[in-house]
């Protein structure tokens, strides 16, 4: 199975069409742990909600373990999304009315698996150490807390390709060392494919390979 291979992206936003990204291809191995860089309005969460799937390129191709994204119909693509890919945003977005653990299950009641996922649900809380927010509703948890409950969520379904955008973004040096601390666990035990956006050069330096932005483009690699 192959990895992430975009080729030839464009996006335009709004009317008159602005072009967000310009013809980005870029390919990713299954294992990478890849940060990507750039200035603010450089393209680079674009680019990421693109080789995701959560957008549509306006013209190009992204393939996700040897399928096209682009021609997928939404039942399939929400399949894949489901087991294949985790997602983390730079606000947890936990449901206020579930408890730590039923956030955590929540992509497998949707598959109706959540009883067994319970058991590696507490098994990521714990390797997390936000096994005490189990019971715990999202606003009884710092930002900390909520957002690694998020990451744990993103990995319940032990996909193969996580996403995240600005995960750090939000937290203190500690916590966001933490969550870095945990990514680079699940890609080196679990062999999880990472691509993240990132300003932190500290963080970006802490993935194997950097993918740096510039107005739309990609401007480096290293």
């Amino acid at each position: 199975m192959s990895g992430i291979e975009a080729k030839h992206i464009f996006k335009s936003f709004g009317d008159p069409p602005q072009e967000v990204l310009k013809d980005v291809s870029l390919e990713i191995d299954l294992g990478d742990f890849v940060a990507l860089t750039g200035k603010s309005g450089s393209g680079k969460s674009t680019l990421l909600y693109i080789v995701s799937g959560l957008d549509n390129p306006t013209s190009g191709d992204v393939k996700l373990g040897g399928s096209s994204l682009v021609g997928m119909g939404s039942a399939e693509i929400h399949n894949l999304r489901n087991k294949s890919i985790g997602f983390v945003f730079q606000f947890h977005y936990l449901l206020p009315e579930l408890t730590g653990l039923e956030n955590i299950t929540m992509p497998a009641r949707k598959t109706g698996t959540h009883r067994d996922m319970e058991e590696y649900a507490l098994h990521l809380m714990d390797s997390f150490s936000v096994l005490h927010c189990k019971d715990k509703f999202p606003s009884q948890m710092s930002g900390g807390e909520g957002q690694r409950v998020a990451i744990a969520r993103a990995l319940i379904q032990k996909p193969k390709f996580l996403f995240a955008d600005e995960p750090t973004g939000n937290l203190d040096t500690t916590n966001g060392d933490k969550v870095m601390e945990i990514f680079k666990r699940i890609n080196q035990v679990d062999g999880t494919t990472i691509l993240f956006v990132t300003h932190d050069p500290d963080y970006a330096g802490l993935a194997g390979r950097r993918v740096h932005m510039i107005d739309g483009k990609i401007a480096e690699i290293s």
